[in-house]
């Protein structure tokens, strides 16, 4: 979980929001903005350029530019091979911003763009674990916003950014101590005011909505397990945004968080189609993994192990030919293999199986529950 430590403000605070009011805002931008969440990203590339074409000073489109490469890690952030050219565009949209700030250092959308930029590259950094680097960047980035944020405070996007920081500047010092030291160069948080905030930027901002509405989905997963709002939010986006992968498997998600595994096995299964058809945002071996597993267990789930073996034997496949290190997924799919086996009547299989789980790193209960299988065969 590193990637959500205090430097989680930053990762949606300037995420596709150009200012109603800014009379220098191109009408493509948000069919532009639309086309990176419908991961058409040739076709975002397309209109970001030709706004840079017309107003090669304005940082509008290099931040965007750039969006589209953060982007391209959000959907499969495990691979590091876009970073480089996701630093690249951080840079450029810097070099755009400290032009104009250099001539009038109160410039509203420089100080956004610059800010939201330098926001971004901390936020890879600790994903990275770049710490220092990381605080570095947020400790700059916040002041930026906050000087933004003099000039325009009743703004809803801003809205949604400091409700970010107010919630996981108290939340994730006390889940993640060792943050607590680089949080004395940042405000104290509310996690209450900053959930409030969230959402009503997701109701009622122009450009961060549907941002503002994924990191609700991902808060309700996963800090305040609320997996019904978590279902709902998702199905919005969804609706909205119907092939793109990081929504889908947030519904895949909640489903499995509530036991709904009808629903876990159809979504996962839907979404392995789109993966095994090349869909842009879904053929990323990861998400491959995440599916195949999700598959197996709802078939156990649903009682209908005896079906589940060729997911478990696909995920296998895709992590030797990949050489992905053993992780959760390697162990419990080991641990779905012998519960196949003991339903086959395959105990010595079944016993392999549950070994090689043993064999394996400890993922929360994946030894405890190899142990009591050996003990006593799955039926």
């Amino acid at each position: 979980m590193r990637q959500f430590s205090f430097l989680i403000l930053i990762i949606y605070i300037f995420s596709f929001q150009e200012k109603s009011h800014s009379q220098n805002s191109d009408p493509n931008l948000e069919k532009g903005i639309n086309y990176i969440y419908d991961i058409k990203f040739d076709s975002a590339t397309m209109i970001f350029d030709e706004i840079i074409l017309k107003n090669p000073e304005n940082p509008q489109g290099y931040f965007f530019k750039m969006i589209i490469e953060w982007w391209k890690i959000n959907l499969d952030k495990e691979n590091e091979s876009n970073d480089a050219n996701f630093i690249k565009s951080v840079d450029k949209v810097i070099e755009v911003t400290d032009k104009i700030l250099d001539k009038n250092d109160n410039d509203f959308t420089a100080l956004f763009y610059k800010g939201g930029a330098i926001g971004y590259r901390g936020l890879v950094r600790s994903m990275r674990d770049s710490w220092l680097k990381a605080a570095e960047d947020g400790r700059e980035a916040l002041n930026l916003f906050g000087t933004a944020s003099e000039l325009n405070p009743n703004d809803k996007d801003i809205s949604f950014g400091i409700g970010l920081y107010n919630y996981f500047a108290e939340y994730v010092p006390d889940k993640y101590p060792f943050v607590k030291p680089l949080m004395i160069l940042f405000p104290s948080g509310n996690k209450s005011k900053g959930l409030f905030q969230i959402q009503d930027a997701a109701d009622n901002s122009r450009f961060a909505k549907n941002e503002a509405r994924s990191i609700l989905v991902y808060l309700y997963l996963n800090y305040e397990k609320n997996f019904e709002e978590a279902e709902k939010h998702s199905r919005i986006l969804l609706n909205k945004f119907p092939n793109n992968s990081l929504f889908e498997r947030y519904l895949a998600r909640s489903y499995t968080r509530r036991g709904l595994w009808d629903s876990v096995y159809k979504t996962w299964n839907g979404i392995i189609l789109k993966s095994d058809s090349n869909l842009a945002g879904y053929n990323i071996i990861n998400l491959k993994r995440e599916g195949n597993y999700y598959i197996a267990l709802s078939l156990s789930e649903l009682g209908r192990i005896a079906e589940a073996y060729p997911y478990i034997q696909k995920l296998n496949e895709i992590s030797d030919a990949n050489g992905i290190k053993p992780d959760a997924y390697t162990a419990y799919n080991y641990l779905l293999l012998g519960m196949y086996y003991d339903k086959l009547g395959e105990r010595d299989n079944a016993i392999n199986a549950y070994k090689k789980v043993l064999s394996l790193e400890n993922f929360d209960n994946s030894h405890t529950s190899a142990n009591r299988f050996l003990q006593t065969p799955y039926k």
